[in-house]
């Protein structure tokens, strides 16, 4: 019997499946990769990984935009790897795949795994299927959105950072308006956007909900509140003043972190773990920079940001491939062991001698050393389900790194969840995407002028009747299905 594999060049090519022996078994993994090149098989990060995990491996790493285009017809014909990395477990064909059996139902076997058991159950529940766990979250923190700046300018501007929402957008303005690079042309603005994503966040700090709040018989949609709206109209100003990319409707990721990175926009918002990043980035170009971070603002709505779903997509593990529970518990062995402080260590670090040294007991990189194109990118960003600073080896850290950690510590409790993340609605499943791109054409032809308030809301209304309250009364009833009880009383 044959099966479809993806080859590290995207090509596919027909491998013949033979029966091995539990002595020469070998798994492969299907992994996300964005990077330039793959590092080739039989590498010295590989060979770490084997050794110590006890199991012979191959990894095939494939662009996130061909694993989708790829999984539904992999699903289909049960022809699969033995364990495949999926960020759209929510799609319509994976939901009727986790309910036909395809896959494992992981969540009785957890508890014997330590590591494993460590992922905290918001994120297990944020990934769940009819309140069943069938994938290995690879955990992100729940809240890590930061506001990412130029310092120097600030500082250049006699300014200090931002405690609320108003001194922020004094910020944007001076940023745009009062040469924050000191080179006497009008060549800055304030802040680098991409879509209109960012839109929750400022709805937050207005007060409405993550997206969704839970109700008594329907759940409440947070565009459909007021201080959505009030939120939409600020962004709205940012555009009109020109404080934002006047193309954010268009740009992709490069272009949105090149405006931070060659010096036209003060602010980059992104996620804490971007920051170190970005610093050795833009030092490159602007040897004198500075950058920062902050990301609690007080809003109309009080101190609260909004809460992500904890992870960066998850791994399901095909029956049609392992076929017996000792298998499975082969590869869950191989995450927790994954997760312990060698390899953790190795994830973070690389191998001692080539990417790092052991200066007094820590870790210190070795100049020169690639350590973002041969391990991060290859292997701790696809791989880890625990973060690997959680039980690497400590090493220097910078005040960037240090602020990384600290910074999603310190969101959580201003952190506002959004209720509806486990649970399944069939009008989402089926339109949510149609749905989506309805609200967010509606919010971008608004913020461009391309829509007045009454047209705005005339298309939230056509979102409403098409499927959204649809999807808010499902939502409720899986709800109280998976909890066994009345929702909150919402507004």
């Amino acid at each position: 019997m044959g099966y479809w594999q993806l080859t590290r060049n995207a090509i596919y090519v027909e491998k013949e499946h033979v029966p091995t022996t539990p002595e020469d078994r070998e798994y492969t993994i299907y992994t996300h990769f964005d990077g330039i090149e793959f590092p080739p098989p039989g590498n010295e990060i590989e060979r770490a990984i084997e050794a110590y995990t006890g199991k012979r491996l191959t990894f095939e790493a494939i662009p996130a935009s061909t694993m989708e285009e790829i999984m539904p017809v992999m699903i289909a014909s049960e022809d699969t790897p033995d364990v495949i990395s999926s960020s759209w477990f929510k799609e319509a064909y994976m939901i009727n795949a986790f309910r036909g059996d395809v896959f494992w139902e992981i969540g009785p076997f957890l508890k014997d795994y330590p590591n494993l058991s460590r992922v905290p159950a918001d994120t297990y529940a944020n990934t769940s299927i009819d309140g069943k766990i069938y994938g290995l979250p690879k955990v992100r923190p729940l809240a890590r959105d930061v506001y990412i700046y130029r310092k120097d300018w600030l500082d250049n501007l006699g300014m200090k950072e931002p405690d609320t929402l108003e001194e922020f957008y004094k910020m944007l303005q001076a940023f745009t308006y009062d040469d924050p690079d000191r080179n006497g042309q009008d060549d800055t603005f304030g802040m680098t956007v991409s879509g209109v994503g960012i839109q929750t966040r400022f709805a937050t700090m207005f007060g409405a909900p993550n997206e969704w709040k839970a109700g008594d018989e329907a759940f409440m949609a947070s565009v459909t509140t007021e201080v959505y709206f009030e939120a939409l109209e600020f962004f709205k100003a940012l555009y009109d003043e020109k404080l934002i990319s006047q193309d954010f409707a268009l740009i992709g990721r490069p272009k949105w972190e090149e405006a931070f990175s060659t010096g036209k926009a003060g602010v980059w918002p992104d996620t804490s773990n971007a920051a170190a990043r970005m610093y050795k980035r833009i030092k490159r170009n602007f040897p004198d920079a500075e950058i920062g971070m902050f990301s609690l603002l007080e809003g109309p709505g009080g101190t609260q940001l909004a809460a992500g779903n904890g992870h960066n997509g998850i791994f399901v593990f095909p029956k049609s491939s392992l076929q017996t529970e000792e298998e499975l518990k082969e590869m869950l062995d191989f995450f927790e062991k994954l997760s312990e402080e060698p390899m953790a260590t190795l994830l973070k670090w690389g191998i001692e001698g080539k990417h790092y040294e052991l200066v007094n007991g820590k870790p210190v990189p070795i100049a020169g050393a690639d350590l973002h194109n041969e391990v991060f990118l290859p292997y701790q960003l696809p791989l880890s389900i625990i973060p690997v600073q959680e039980n690497a080896l400590v090493g220097h850290a910078s005040l960037l790194e240090l602020q990384e950690i600290q910074i999603s510590i310190e969101n959580e409790p201003y952190a506002v969840k959004n209720p509806a993340l486990p649970l399944t609605s069939e009008t989402e499943i089926k339109i949510g995407s149609q749905l989506n791109t309805l609200i967010s054409d509606a919010n971008t032809r608004f913020i461009m002028g391309l829509l007045d308030e009454q047209g705005w809301r005339s298309e939230i209304e056509r979102w409403r009747r098409i499927g959204g309250d649809r999807m808010a009364k499902e939502y409720a009833e899986e709800y109280v299905k998976l909890n066994g009880q009345s929702t909150e009383a919402g507004g």
